[in-house]
């Protein structure tokens, strides 16, 4: 079985979630900008500039920026009422963001002429980036802010984004609601689930993922909000440790299986190699019929928006089983 670190993890979004998309920004060659300054970013007047402390040092960006190009977080800004002019498509493909995109351009990723083109017309005040390699162009074009993913916790990365334009305030009235919100139903969550252990579980094709607090799909509601448990095999690296998720074949299905099971499936993976097996038919959470399947093109966000509707998906799954014997 393979595992991998939180920190490693932001590797493989820039390889695999975020590699067809963006692996065209990233290609040809690439100029050195001044990382800590974006000095000569753009041709706009430095005044009604700050200075804010990013993971490439430090960067001055306007005090009020209006037009926003952001290549991976979405729901943050949303969150915040701000709407990004150009965001990735990946993002945008999120179900639970529909209804709140409209106007956004998704980021065209044929090429990196194409992007690059896309996003300089728009004259952005800010660009916003998960992804390093792309920073230094661009940076050439608008001020640029590299975020790297897995250091921040979501609620620490919902404040810092909010913190870029402004809505530092709103973004607290978010999550005083949101936890407020987790808060009241933590006692039934862990009334219904009892001594029994939770799993999320996600089939890609020949793959089966299985992830902890860590890696999106709702488990730092699930694990570190509410306390619910996780089998041993996924307690201990990918909760009480670091381990962003394990990839386990087939036969270490008994292992890995909670009571409940959180089941998603990537979009175009054919899951009968797992869902037509005796051992995954076998697993006392299909037979009693505690699995919820999710949909992995939102699970795999943890945006402020995302998370509560996770969390009414959770609340709801647990409360159907409310009169399970536990």
């Amino acid at each position: 079985m393979k595992s991998m670190t939180r920190r490693s993890f932001a590797a493989l979004l820039g390889t695999a979630a975020l590699a067809i998309p963006l692996a065209g920004c990233s290609s040809g060659e690439g100029s050195a900008s001044s990382a800590g300054s974006n000095a000569g970013a753009s041709d706009k007047p430095a005044q009604g500039t700050r200075t804010v402390d990013t993971d490439k040092g430090p960067v001055d960006i306007p005090v009020d920026p209006q037009v926003i190009v952001s290549d991976y977080y979405l729901g943050e800004f949303l969150a915040v009422d701000v709407k990004p002019v150009i965001a990735s498509p990946y993002a945008l493909d999120n179900p639970f963001l529909a209804g709140l995109c409209d106007g956004i351009e998704p980021l065209n990723t044929v090429s990196a002429e194409t992007s690059l083109e896309m996003i300089a017309e728009k004259q952005p005040d800010l660009i916003v980036t998960i992804t390093e390699a792309d920073y230094d162009k661009y940076a050439k074009i608008a001020p640029t802010v590299y975020v790297a993913d897995g250091t921040r916790s979501d609620e620490e990365l919902f404040r810092y984004l909010a913190s870029l334009v402004n809505r530092e305030e709103a973004a607290d009235a978010y999550l005083a609601e949101f936890n407020d919100r987790a808060a009241t139903v933590k006692d039934e969550m862990v009334r219904i689930v009892g001594d029994r252990t939770v799993s999320i579980m996600e089939v890609w094709p020949q793959e089966i993922y299985v992830m902890g607090s860590h890696f999106a799909r709702g488990g730092s509601i699930l694990y570190d909000r509410w306390g619910l448990k996780a089998p041993e095999a996924i307690q201990g690296p990918m909760v009480d440790g670091d381990e962003a998720y394990q990839v386990i074949s087939v036969e270490a299905l008994p292992q890995y299986a909670g009571d409940f099971i959180c089941y998603g499936v990537l979009d175009g993976a054919d899951s009968a190699y797992v869902d037509d097996s005796q051992l995954w038919q076998n697993l006392p959470a299909v037979q009693a019929g505690r699995v919820m399947p999710y949909e992995q093109v939102a699970f795999m966000h943890r945006d402020p928006i995302t998370l509560s509707h996770q969390l009414e998906a959770f609340t709801d799954f647990f409360r159907a089983h409310a009169g399970d014997a536990a």
